[in-house]
């Protein structure tokens, strides 16, 4: 019988336990891929040492991570029972959080022949119950995450039906920076760092593999040019993604770092106050300042570790000539933009679709952080890219 997830059965994140509840759900023996359990004990090691969660941030954590596993279990299940066709060529969306990815992303996403992984698909990979139950499924997540972090509304849009971040299969290996957005683990962050993230990617295939393979109630019945993809952390991972797809077209996405990396801290503070007793605007800061530090510098127009050379859009042109930029990466990827795409994509545009109903507000010196000196230190990068500065505070 599978144990439940209340509160009672959530004294601790102990990694056995939460790998005998994912093996309960799917039924059959623990998952025992050594790379994926070296990451489980390294992450609930850190939340239990660093995070400070609180009661229910602990409980929903813990479901979080047996959801993982799950995930990653029912892959694995389905990729042995069967042969999975290859996925289309990806179109992938990256860049620095904050840059216009995901209004890029949800723009292209109306195109009728790219083919995006919406949320609910995400969440559940290969999960063999029906489309409904899983959407209702991830309609509560999403209701539940909204309760606990009010403000994400104003910052980020999700919605059960619409396409999200591929970071949802990658993470699934617990090899993926997006639990040091989630959660204060500066230990496993540090671990992390020393990783291959190869086999990361080689899962990310395979569960994108394993999602396509699916039919869905809205399937179009004409082939896809290509599966649409976005994912901010891409961007300092490129050579093991075009490893993964070597079809691959990438488009990165480029924003001055002055606004960028505030409004980064923002989203990294709302999310972790859903889950932790204290949150540290400070450290927010210097951690994002790190990590944007080490990628951007190095970034060169028209250069980087894909076959095909990358796209490079500013955040700028993208706000001025949505659908222009859109022609731009549909010219680029080999994707006709047919009529019933411009209509689409024309009318998402004015109907304002897919942006935050809320303005989203911040204080950079909140996070320790200097606009001149944010400036000073990605000169090079600003240059690069002809990147205009437009900080102005409260501004996202």
């Amino acid at each position: 019988m599978t144990r439940s997830l209340d509160r009672n059965d959530a004294r601790s994140l102990d990694p056995d336990e939460v790998i005998r509840l994912a093996s309960d759900t799917v039924g059959g023996e623990p998952d025992e891929d050594p790379e994926v359990v070296a990451g489980l004990r390294r992450l609930t090691a850190a939340l239990d040492a660093e995070a400070r969660l609180t009661d229910d941030g602990l409980v929903r954590t813990r479901a979080a991570l047996v959801q993982a596993l799950t995930n990653h279990h029912r892959v694995r299940r389905m990729r042995a029972s069967r042969p999975l066709p290859p996925p289309p060529r990806p179109l992938v969306i990256t860049g620095l959080l904050r840059t216009g990815t995901t209004f890029l992303h949800n723009l292209l996403s109306q195109h009728p022949r790219l083919r995006t992984p919406r949320l609910w698909e995400l969440m559940h990979p290969a999960d063999p119950r029906p489309e409904p139950q899983l959407v209702r499924e991830c309609e509560r997540y999403v209701a539940e995450y909204h309760r606990a972090a009010p403000g994400l509304r104003a910052i980020h849009h999700l919605d059960a039906r619409h396409g999200e971040e591929c970071h949802r299969l990658t993470a699934n290996t617990f090899r993926h920076v997006i639990y040091g957005l989630r959660y204060r683990v500066p230990g496993y962050l540090g671990w992390l760092a020393q990783q291959p993230m190869a086999p990361a990617y080689a899962h990310h295939r395979a569960a994108l593999q394993c999602l396509l393979a699916r039919p869905t109630a809205d399937a179009d019945a004409a082939a896809p040019y290509a599966v649409l993809l976005k994912c901010p952390s891409h961007l300092w991972h490129l050579d093991e993604l075009t490893r993964s797809f070597p079809d691959a077209t990438v488009v990165r996405l480029h924003r001055d770092p002055t606004v960028a990396i505030p409004s980064v801290c923002s989203l990294t503070a709302t999310i972790r106050a859903a889950r932790s007793r204290q949150v540290d605007p400070s450290e927010i800061g210097q951690e994002w300042l790190a990590r944007a530090a080490a990628v951007l510098p190095g970034l060169r127009r028209g250069r980087g570790g894909t076959a095909r050379a990358p796209l490079d859009v500013r955040y700028a042109d993208l706000v001025a000539g949505p659908l222009d930029v859109a022609e731009r990466v549909c010219d680029h990827a080999g994707v006709p933009m047919t009529d019933a795409a411009r209509d689409a994509m024309t009318r998402f545009v004015i109907d304002g679709a897919g942006r935050p109903p809320e303005r989203h507000r911040y204080r950079v010196e909140s996070f320790g952080l200097r606009p001149t000196e944010l400036a000073d230190r990605f000169s090079g990068y600003l240059t690069e890219f002809e990147l205009t500065p437009e900080f102005e505070e409260g501004r996202s």
